[in-house]
């Protein structure tokens, strides 16, 4: 795919995540999406990565009630609807304290007004998320607005996804250094053995199955329905909606990702390589 950003939309591998739920007995707790981590993400029938998906929540205005904790999926009550949601996207409205201390606003922007300073160490009811990193919060029997990565459990939140991030990065890194020396080690061995030469077609094939699974894998998770609205990328290979538009059926997709990688790179070994590399194909 030509260098856009991708945005986590569910499809990659699950990580632990810290958030907690319940923590007021008198009402659910609710949760709402959080931009600093993710701009969009699947909303799914089962609390599982497949072809499954039943919506979208990009609003990080909306909240959605917990219905039930399933460690790293959440179920909740999308449009009167029960659905799963991969929790770690998501921050939970409740309370928390001020870790510095912070200018109180009444509007999620720099220009706006400064109501008060409120204290390290304050605490606050978080009422839901706003624009501009910001997060409305009431203290003192107020509302206003004050800036996300000075509350604990949002600042708690990111450090994290951070090292979740990290962890996965450095486990894909190691795969790819498997394979590679896996690869290397298997030409090494064809070299010296020259009692049977499979046909080289047969081997392109398998090689080339091995290197479009991976790619699908990291772009949607295998999931032939992963939807990215930054950009409008559908499908299990994430390609250009010019290309594979949404709703396209699996056979499409596969002859649409085919083509652009062979147009594109020659082979889907290349292609991998590429990704492996960048990021993107």
């Amino acid at each position: 795919m030509i260098n856009f950003k991708k945005y986590a939309i569910a499809a990659a591998l699950v990580i632990p995540t810290a958030i907690g739920f319940g923590s007021k007995d008198s009402e659910a707790s609710k949760l709402a999406l959080d931009k600093n981590l993710a701009q969009g993400v699947n909303v799914r029938t089962e609390a599982k990565v497949g072809d499954n998906v039943i919506g979208l929540i990009d609003d990080n205005e909306k909240a959605y009630e917990v219905l039930e904790d399933k460690g790293d999926w959440a179920k909740i009550d999308f449009n009167g609807k029960e659905a799963y949601v991969v929790s770690r996207w998501f921050h939970v409205l409740d309370d928390t304290k001020l870790v510095a201390d912070a200018n109180f606003r009444d509007g999620a922007d720099l220009n706006s007004k400064v109501i008060g300073v409120l204290k390290s160490g304050t605490e606050v009811q978080v009422l839901g998320l706003a624009d501009n990193g910001y997060v409305k919060v009431k203290a003192n029997d107020q509302e206003g607005y004050v800036y996300h990565d000075l509350l604990e459990s949002f600042r708690q939140a990111r450090i994290e996804n951070q090292k979740a991030q990290a962890a996965q990065a450095k486990t894909q890194r190691q795969a790819t250094n498997n394979n590679q020396a896996a690869q290397a080690q298997t030409q090494k061995q064809q070299t010296r053995t020259q009692t049977y030469q499979q046909p080289a077609q047969q081997q392109s094939q398998a090689s080339s199955s091995w290197a479009k699974e991976w790619i699908a894998q990291r772009e949607s998770g295998g999931s032939y329905t992963a939807y990215n609205a930054n950009g409008g990328y559908y499908g299990r290979y994430q390609l250009n909606p010019s290309l594979v538009p949404y709703g396209a059926s699996p056979a499409q997709q596969e002859a649409a990702a085919d083509n652009y990688v062979s147009q594109r790179y020659g082979s889907w070994e290349r292609a991998q390589q590429f990704w492996a590399a960048n990021g993107w194909y």
